[in-house]
């Protein structure tokens, strides 16, 4: 992994959809029920963002210009619903960032952060939304805020919130 990251949608590159589906799967399925979100039901959710004008979008980070399976570092995607209860009325949603261990420490999960936020703003969202269980600290170190504290198929989670905006730059007088 020599190679500068590369950020792009998923749009186009079906193939990508049952290595996605597995990776989130594994890492996310224990916080939902079955019967909502299993792996064939994550394979059909990145098989449908694969094509375009799909309205939940899924960013792939690859190692260099390959965007072949093995150059695939991670993803995250954008979604209006993200299956939680109690938290139906909020959109858009930050959903299964995942970065593969071997990339960790490069900076892919701000880089594919970087690029949710920016395609959320371009949509018109201002705020965007997301849930963890174990990562609050992670995702508060880059100016996420707590929203509430939930428990999801006996998990304790956080709702977290951001703006899409950069912050503003101090200016000194």
């Amino acid at each position: 992994m020599t190679q500068a990251v590369q950020i792009e949608l998923l749009t186009g590159l079906h193939h990508l959809a049952p290595v996605l589906a597995t990776w989130h799967h594994d890492e996310w399925g224990h916080l939902y029920a079955a019967d909502v979100w299993n792996r064939a039901t994550a394979h059909r959710e990145f098989e449908a963002m694969a094509e375009p004008g799909s309205s939940d979008r899924t960013w792939v980070a690859f190692d260099g210009d390959s965007r072949q399976v093995e150059a695939v570092l991670g993803s995250v995607s954008l979604v209006a619903s993200d299956d939680l209860p109690g938290f139906e009325h909020l959109t858009p949603w930050l959903a299964s960032m995942f970065v593969a261990p071997i990339a960790r420490g490069r900076g892919v999960a701000a880089a594919l952060t970087d690029a949710l936020l920016r395609g959320a703003g371009a949509d018109g969202h201002d705020v965007v939304h997301l849930f963890t269980s174990g990562q609050e600290q992670f995702w508060a170190d880059r100016g996420w805020n707590v929203l509430a504290t939930v428990d999801t198929e006996g998990h304790p989670a956080t709702v977290m919130t951001r703006s899409t905006h950069p912050p503003a730059k101090s200016r000194l007088t």
